[in-house]
């Protein structure tokens, strides 16, 4: 039964009893109907287990007699609880159910009048447990309805006071009757507490299940507003571009020369707006294709002094028209990432600094940290307060203290943010009013050292043919290589036997990989690639590693910059090199394990 717990418990008073009631009642319905059917199977385990303790004390004939009843009343039970369906009425299930507990306490209590009079003390006692212990275990799964309840006690003390009173000298009996009468009383009681603790865990989970779906509609409102103010910013900014362009033209057609003095202020005035117009369209049609994800990562080498000229080229004509001194401070080195984003982000954050600094300098350092290029862009500008930090990558914010400084739509640093995301990289920032701001942008992107020795854009051909430097140490040495690329191999191969080493190749289907590690005597090194069809390179490692049960050195060469799998190579001791790589610095982190 599907219901809307938000509305149910938020409905004017009127209608919440009654809904809340019909909800209470399906619940319990529910709850007894579950218990119901899994004590089926242990009820006739149990009157099993009844004629090896009972059969021979009680007499076949009223043994067998009560077994009989018994077995005719789980029986019914048995019939009247699985005829119980979904959508059938409330009170016709809960009737049903009722006559199904009663007929089960029923037997158990029909057997103080059939059984016990021929019983020894003994099995007198221990028919009484088991009587006790049936009651005790059902009080949970039917303690939440009062009717349900009482047909599991009542039935059985019925006949448990019938037999006090047919016994010759009841007050022998007098602690079993006083017994049973607690037993009764406490039982009531101890359901009742299971039912009010029952209905107070119901009632929370209603009413975390509204809050629930509250939370849900909510952020599927937010989900949809976004959605539309993107399709807005789209559609606003193509729409909006066509005569944009044409006022473009139009001033360009212009010739200020033939204009007076006063008119060719106008001139540029405009041109100097429609700039403006122009550059807040483009960074509105840059969210937009964010939003869509239609921006892609395109990774390739590049060169950071090519990156470092073409941004001195595009932003020291504003730096000068302020007198600001814009410095690049870098060492040669190629960078493998996306040239394209990343360029987008330094032009935001290095266009940013200018705006709000008015003396001094915006200086950008290239580091190479641990092979990974990270970017700190740093000026003297005006700075940024705390309560500002905190914003300052939100659509549309413009702090207020530099609003009149800017007029801007305060969506640069959104576009930074997002598509420092997209690249897998972080920015941080520190800043101080009135002393400048520092972003630091962290990336991926794997860079080297230029190397004349090999181009690193250089195919397998060029692998194959460059003749690898020999190490002393590494003469003899037996390197196992897993790869699934014929060329690869043929590559690696001929690469690692000319650095001294003897080269295993790893077969990677089951029965060859075993053969193959049978006729190895011994292992030093293991390179291998991650993805190997449905196979990866972990799972080659670790069984070769169990093979020659030692804990052999590993290098994964990958393209996946995954930090979980990063995180998993560090926890199996594997070490990691990113492709493309160069062939020599393969060879310059195998030979790091052997000096």
């Amino acid at each position: 039964m599907q219901l809307n717990f938000r509305r149910l418990l938020s409905s004017a008073p009127s209608d919440l009893s009654q809904a809340q009631e019909h909800l209470v009642a399906v619940e319990k319905l529910n709850h007894i109907l579950r218990a119901a059917k899994s004590s089926i199977i242990p009820g006739f385990l149990g009157l099993l287990l009844c004629i090896p303790i009972f059969a021979e004390s009680a007499g076949s004939t009223r043994f067998y007699l009560w077994f009989g009843i018994a077995i005719v009343c789980l029986c019914i039970r048995s019939y009247l609880v699985f005829s119980i369906k979904p959508g059938d009425n409330i009170k016709t299930g809960f009737h049903k159910l009722n006559w199904a507990i009663g007929l089960c306490s029923a037997y158990w209590g029909l057997g103080w009048l059939l059984l016990i009079p021929t019983f020894t003390l003994d099995r007198y006692f221990l028919f009484y447990c088991i009587d006790l212990i049936f009651i005790f275990i059902n009080i949970y799964g039917n303690c939440v309805n009062w009717s349900a309840l009482l047909s599991l006690i009542v039935p059985t003390h019925i006949f448990l006071a019938l037999f006090f009173l047919q016994v010759p000298d009841p007050g022998a009996d007098w602690p079993l009757v006083i017994g049973s009468g607690l037993f009764f009383f406490y039982s009531l009681k101890l359901g009742h507490m299971f039912s009010i603790s029952w209905e107070k865990n119901l009632i929370l989970r209603f009413k975390n299940e509204a809050l629930l779906e509250e939370l849900t509609e909510q952020k599927n409102a937010s989900v949809a507003a976004n959605i539309a103010k993107s399709d807005f910013i789209a559609t606003a900014s193509h729409d909006l571009r066509q005569p944009m362009q044409a006022i473009n033209i139009f001033l360009a057609l212009i010739n200020s020369n033939q204009l007076g003095d006063y008119e060719k202020q106008l001139i540029d005035k405009l041109k100097t707006s429609a700039e403006h117009l122009n550059k807040m369209f483009n960074t509105l049609l840059d969210i937009s294709k964010l939003d869509a994800q239609s921006i892609l990562v395109k990774e390739g080498f590049f060169d950071i002094e090519l990156i470092a000229f073409g941004l001195d080229e595009i932003l020291r004509p504003i730096a000068a028209s302020k007198n600001l001194k814009l410095r690049f401070q870098y060492k040669p080195m190629e960078v493998f990432g996306d040239k394209v984003l990343l360029n987008q982000i330094l032009i935001n954050l290095i266009s940013n600094a200018l705006q709000y600094t008015k003396v001094g300098s915006v200086d950008v350092d290239f580091i190479n940290d641990s092979q990974a290029l990270i970017i700190k862009v740093s000026d003297t500008g005006c700075g940024m307060s705390n309560e500002d930090l905190g914003s300052i990558f939100k659509e549309f914010y413009r702090g207020q203290h530099t609003r009149t400084m800017h007029d801007g739509l305060g969506l640069g640093l959104s576009i930074v943010s997002r598509v420092v995301k997209l690249i897998g990289a972080t920015l941080t920032v520190q800043s101080e009013l009135n002393k400048g701001t520092i972003f630091t942008l962290k990336t991926p992107f794997a860079i080297s050292e230029p190397s004349n020795d090999l181009d690193a854009n250089s195919d397998i051909d060029d692998l194959i043919r460059y003749d690898a430097p020999k190490f002393a140490s590494l003469n003899a040495l037996h390197l196992a290589v897993i790869e699934d690329d014929r060329a690869l191999i043929q590559g690696y191969q001929q690469y690692f036997s000319a650095a001294g080493f003897i080269v295993h190749l790893i077969p990677l289907s089951a029965e060859e990989f075993q053969t193959e590690l049978m006729q190895i005597e011994r292992l030093d090194f293991i390179l291998s690639d991650y993805r190997l069809g449905n196979q990866n390179g972990v799972d080659y490692i670790k069984r070769i590693r169990e093979e020659f049960n030692c804990d052999i050195p590993a290098l994964i060469i990958t393209a996946d910059t995954s930090p979980d799998h990063i995180k998993r190579f560090e926890d199996l001791n594997i070490k990691t090199l990113h492709k493309p790589i160069r062939p020599d610095e393969i060879l310059s982190q195998i030979s790091k394990h052997f000096q």
